[in-house]
């Protein structure tokens, strides 16, 4: 199979996800100040992309299942540490998040998608690949573990912006 078979039967779609991802991938390059509605597309996105997987491939049974858990969980950890060290700001009166520009996201991305891709086609094209494939479980840790690492990165944000409490002391 030639390289240029591989990209015209690949669906449009993913493709169009593709130019979507990237697109806020570079915009996380720069500097910037953004609703947390906004900060929630990548981790819905990759979220919904691994549980949409999980859900439909009638290939992934418990193991794909308990991997994309435990590297979401995985992940989660990892995000919150990148986020926590981030150097981001917050405005809780406008709920919004002041982040400096970082590579992160975008090579996040592109990892992903290569990563899922090259999995993906390994499965399209080998006959020999039932349920209990390590690609198929591979495809569930993958997927897992950088949905965590957005949906921590999301938490952080989430969390800063949460009123400030006042000490106990104070109130009374």
């Amino acid at each position: 199979m030639s390289f240029q078979d591989i990209l015209l039967g690949t669906p449009t779609w993913v493709w169009v996800l593709l130019a979507i991802l990237v697109s806020r991938g570079m915009k996380a390059m720069k500097a910037g100040t953004a609703p947390l509605s906004k900060l929630g597309i990548v981790p819905a996105v990759f979220a919904g992309w691994g549980l949409l997987h999980l859900l439909s491939d009638p290939e992934t049974g418990w193991a794909t299942a308990s991997m994309w858990m435990a590297g979401g969980a995985l992940g989660v950890g990892i995000g919150a540490a990148v986020a926590k060290k981030s150097g981001m700001t917050v405005d809780r009166i406008r709920r919004t998040v002041t982040l400096p520009g970082s590579a992160v996201p975008l090579v996040l991305i592109l990892l992903t998608f290569a990563m899922k891709f090259w999995i993906g086609f390994e499965l399209a094209t080998s006959v020999h690949m039932g349920v209990d494939s390590t690609f198929v479980v591979l495809n569930g840790v993958v997927t897992g573990l950088v949905a965590g690492i957005f949906a921590g990165r999301f938490l952080i944000y989430w969390l800063a912006l949460r009123p400030e409490q006042t000490p106990v002391l104070e109130r009374l």
